[in-house]
């Protein structure tokens, strides 16, 4: 028996791809400062094949603090210096963050991944 049990992050993170081109990020749980570089490795690795295109998909997230809207920020900074896009996907509770921050308006944001595919491509 173990005196220090470590519990799972409470976060989940996958990559797909549609048309085998452009990369889609989602992730489900909470980002705050013991996740965020969950999130923030698989976007670097995805920019670093400088996609014309990265969807963030956050329409599942369900907690996002002050670290998480950093996220995106450094995110979309990093999209931009690569040549590519970033396409946030945020509906419920992150888009609430998202908007209550100010961040909305700088971000290309959609409310489901589908419009932002038909948008964005």
């Amino acid at each position: 028996m173990s005196l220090h049990s470590h519990a799972p992050l409470p976060i989940w993170v996958q990559t797909i791809y549609v048309d085998a081109k452009v990369p889609v990020t989602s992730v489900r749980g909470e980002i705050d400062l013991s996740t965020d570089y969950v999130v923030q490795e698989e976007v670097t690795a995805q920019l670093s094949a400088k996609p014309r295109l990265l969807v963030l998909d956050l329409s599942q997230v369900a907690f996002m603090g002050s670290a998480g809207i950093h996220l995106v920020l450094r995110n979309h900074d990093e999209a931009l210096a690569v040549g590519s896009t970033l396409a946030v996907v945020a509906d419920g509770y992150s888009r609430h963050v998202l908007a209550l921050s100010g961040v909305d308006g700088v971000l290309h944001l959609y409310r489901d991944v589908r419009t932002a595919l038909k948008e964005m491509c």
